[in-house]
């Protein structure tokens, strides 16, 4: 039996033995989502392009990014080979929503108050393993999109937010957090997502940063080698929350990602590159008004605005740059836009890091909502008898050798929060051992023949400090959970080479 039918069977054998109510619609919530797709939440601030980077995630222009009543709702995109979107109401009707040329359509066809979420339905193979979950903006003019988006991530504690943040249980395995720089708003975010599930690891593990917008940071260099230093910055603030900060282009990923540069935008571009001098081109790109009502090279109005929408001011300098050195087509100038956009790694971190961690994640969360349930303070007698029994065998559960990687999250959590003191260099050990898949960066081996001897470095060095006297107890179990997890990769190192 997996871990995961283990768990299963748990909640049935609880939802058995609980009467209706809020602890038993609890308890059900985390059963289907031990049965959905890893759950990937996306949040950030009015306009930081949640939008945009979810359409890069899928490849697919899908995700509306005007202002409409579809962008004042929580959407879900999911596998299923018959594509089509639903409207999930707060009575629990679900109504058809019909896509629009492939897109989600910016009027729902009810009041976006009554809406709980959007359902869409994709045939995309991204899809596969995970679902990615698209949310209004946090610090909007209206409170009612922030409470949406914060009950979402089960931030919620009154009005819609309070009435949200059952059905929200569980579902975001993992975070990415959008942000142009930290500001106050996203440390609160973050501090809050961190701690509400305090203890339960939801933390580097399973969360990750975009600096977004950053192409208004240079016009003329490189945004992304620009954007580093303030990414570095904000890593280093938001400490055992964020296991990376990737700079990213959003419009620039998504044009790349959605292949939606065609060859007549290409050869639109050629024209454009052609015409004028540097002066004119500096006139060109001035503003987007600019552009738009320029009337060289024959080229339409609605031509123009539609190179603008896929490639902003920067995208359009440095395309039409490029095309300047000799790169021409829709697939070259594509090719530029994914390698300058920045969205790789964010794509390889977001689809192969945490798809590869999907069961564990979902476990995880499972464990995390179970434990928290079983200590409802609102319960009455029969509930607690049966809350109180989850507990046996969830110690069980989380001692499983399999998922021995969740304890080395709970004590990043730990650190995090301050409840786990440890000094800079085990704090770096800590990160990076809960933050990554690959062996290689889980010890920071700048080789794979190092990972040996780099695995067995670390395990002596958190030996020495659990083994020091004047640890608590505590913390030194903490600490030998994190020198056995380097121990077992020496382990599966040594046996790969023999």
């Amino acid at each position: 039996m997996t871990i995961v039918d283990e768990l299963l069977e748990l909640c049935d054998q609880t939802i058995g033995a609980l009467p209706q109510g809020d602890a038993r619609a609890c308890v059900q919530a985390v059963r289907v989502n031990l049965e959905r797709p890893l759950q990937v939440t996306v949040a950030g601030g009015v306009s930081s392009g949640t939008s945009t980077l979810v359409n890069a995630l899928l490849g697919q222009k899908i995700a509306a990014v005007d202002a409409g009543e579809c962008t004042r709702v929580i959407t879900r995109f999911t596998y299923d080979h018959h594509e089509r979107a639903e409207v999930v109401l707060r009575d629990g009707a679900v109504r058809g929503l019909a896509l629009q040329n492939g897109s989600i359509p910016t009027e729902l066809g009810v009041p976006p108050e009554s809406v709980r979420e959007v359902v869409v339905h994709l045939s995309n193979r991204g899809l596969e393993h995970l679902s990615i979950i698209d949310t209004p903006g946090l610090d909007t003019v209206t409170t009612e999109n922030q409470e949406r988006t914060e009950a979402f991530l089960g931030l919620g504690t009154d009005g819609v937010a309070a009435r949200d943040t059952a059905t929200a249980i569980g579902r975001a395995d993992a975070l990415v957090f959008l942000m142009p720089h930290l500001r106050e708003a996203d440390a609160r975010i973050l501090g809050g997502f961190r701690d509400l599930y305090s203890g339960t690891g939801l933390s580097a593990f399973n969360a990750v940063a975009v600096l977004s917008k950053i192409d208004q940071l240079s016009r003329s260099g490189d945004p992304v080698a620009a954007a580093q230093p303030i990414a570095e910055r904000i890593r280093v603030e938001a400490r055992g929350l964020i296991s990376a900060v990737w700079p990213v282009i959003g419009l620039l990923a998504e044009t790349a990602a959605c292949a939606s540069l065609g060859e007549q935008e290409a050869r639109a571009l050629r024209d454009l590159a052609a015409c004028g001098d540097d002066l004119d081109r500096e006139d060109l790109l001035m503003t987007p008004d600019a552009f738009i009502a320029h009337d060289g090279a024959d080229i339409s109005r609605t031509t123009r605005q539609q190179l603008f929408e896929l490639l902003g001011l920067f995208g359009l300098g440095h395309v039409l740059a490029a095309i300047d050195d000799g790169t021409t087509g829709a697939v070259a100038l594509g090719r530029l836009l994914a390698t300058s956009s920045g969205f790789e790694p964010l794509r390889r971190q977001v689809i192969d890091q945490l798809g590869a961690r999907a069961t564990l994640l979902k476990c995880h969360t499972a464990l995390c909502d179970l434990r928290r349930i079983s200590y409802a303070r609102n319960a009455d007698g029969d509930e607690q008898v049966a809350l109180h029994r989850l507990r046996s065998p969830l110690d069980r559960i989380e001692f499983d050798p399999t998922l021995h990687d969740l304890r080395v999250a709970d004590a990043l959590q730990e650190a995090t929060t301050g409840e786990f003191r440890l000094p800079d260099v085990l704090m770096a050990d800590l990160e990076r051992l809960a933050s990554n898949t690959d062996p290689m960066r889980r010890v920071g081996a700048a080789d794979r023949t190092e990972v040996s001897a780099g695995a067995l470095a670390a395990a002596s060095r958190w030996g020495s400090w659990s083994n020091d006297p004047r640890r608590r107890p505590a913390d030194a179990q903490r600490a030998r959970a994190v020198k056995t997890a380097y121990e077992m990769i020496w382990q599966a190192e040594q046996a790969a080479t023999r």
